[in-house]
């Protein structure tokens, strides 16, 4: 890839790409993979009764996520988790203007955090006296130990994250991992999670900063190499990742032994996969949805990192503008640009 694509475009492309996916594989979500016919378009949701282009919780928590960035100018977890709230009890952010797919560990802890957070003002833009991060972090270990044995870690936090790589691109490697990880134990709080939000968030930053620095787009081959240098402390992620050696090792890897199930290890792997594997947003796209299982989220993970590194214009127009509320989805992509733009002027 040799063309040149600017930051506004690879902000929005991120989020926009990350809905679009979402809608493309929330037909099929739930689908075992190779029984329903291939996904080649936008299409009705039948198992919420969804017109085509309808997008589902993986959108709606990461334009959550954007908009308390947008709102704040920085990190806050009580303005994240007010937003995540107001989504979970009220449809905000809802293609709907309901909450209906919701993740078990999702519901479980924002039905916790629920009886700590104000509610969010519907009509007012009036600042909450929300709790301080102090307070936060104290709660949080309750959260924690109450979840301390949990071994199954799904990928709620990871489907979120973009928006998090995205907003700290130009800041430090360290400061990335922290932020990711802190995003996403509010859901799920356990390593695993956070580290697959780290290095996901990294490789959305690295795309942003070289492209910006650079004449031309990094070549895949250059983001596999930052994805190599990423040093996991979690052992299933490390073993997981351990067989790809080479860019060759994700485009050589056969589908069959690749997962789509709603394990964080098994959905950042489909995404990376299909982004690797891929000439074009769209190729990647259908290729990751097509894995039928959890198609909405892991399209929509691979539909964030895809849109940072292709742009908008990547994603074909013709779903961009069939896109369920597609004015809600392109008002929090300018705003998050402005506020990254804004960010880095200061």
């Amino acid at each position: 890839m040799t063309s040149s694509i600017n930051l506004e475009s690879r902000i929005k492309g991120a989020l926009i790409g990350v809905a679009v996916a979402d809608a493309l594989g929330g037909p099929v979500e739930f689908k075992r993979r190779g029984t329903f016919p291939k996904v080649t378009d936008l299409q009705e949701n039948l198992t919420f009764g969804l017109p085509a282009g309808a997008w589902t919780d993986d959108t709606s928590m990461t334009l959550c996520l954007a908009k308390s960035l947008i709102d704040t100018k920085s990190f806050s977890s009580a303005s994240q988790l007010q937003n995540y709230i107001a989504w979970f009890h009220s449809g905000y952010l809802s293609s709907t203007g309901h909450c209906f797919d919701i993740g078990n560990l999702t519901r479980i802890t924002l039905s916790f955090w629920s009886s700590h957070i104000p509610s969010k003002p519907v009509s007012s833009k009036a600042a909450n006296n929300l709790p301080s991060e102090e307070t936060i972090e104290e709660l949080q270990k309750g959260l924690n130990k109450s979840h301390a044995r949990e071994v199954y870690c799904g990928n709620g936090s990871l489907m979120r994250t973009v928006p998090i790589g995205l907003f700290y691109y130009s800041s430090s490697e360290e400061d990335i991992v922290k932020y990711s990880h802190l995003a996403s134990q509010l859901t799920h709080p356990y390593h695993t999670n956070g580290e697959a939000c780290a290095v996901y968030c990294i490789l959305v930053a690295y795309i942003l900063s070289t492209g910006e620095t650079s004449t031309a787009t990094p070549s895949k081959k250059a983001v596999f190499e930052k994805f190599r240098t990423f040093e996991f402390q979690n052992k299933v992620l490390k073993d997981r990742f351990a067989v790809y050696e080479t860019l060759e090792d994700f485009e050589s890897r056969e589908e069959k032994l690749i997962s789509s199930s709603g394990f964080v290890v098994h959905s950042l792997e489909a995404a990376l996969w299909a982004f690797f594997s891929t000439e074009s947003w769209e190729e990647g796209a259908l290729k990751v949805v097509n894995l039928g299982d959890d198609a909405d989220t892991v399209g929509a993970i691979y539909g964030g990192l895809a849109g940072a590194y292709y742009g908008l214009e990547a994603i074909p127009e013709t779903w961009r503008e069939r896109l369920m509320l597609k004015d809600v989805v392109n008002e929090i992509a300018e705003g998050l640009w402005k506020v990254i733009v804004e960010r880095g002027d200061n």
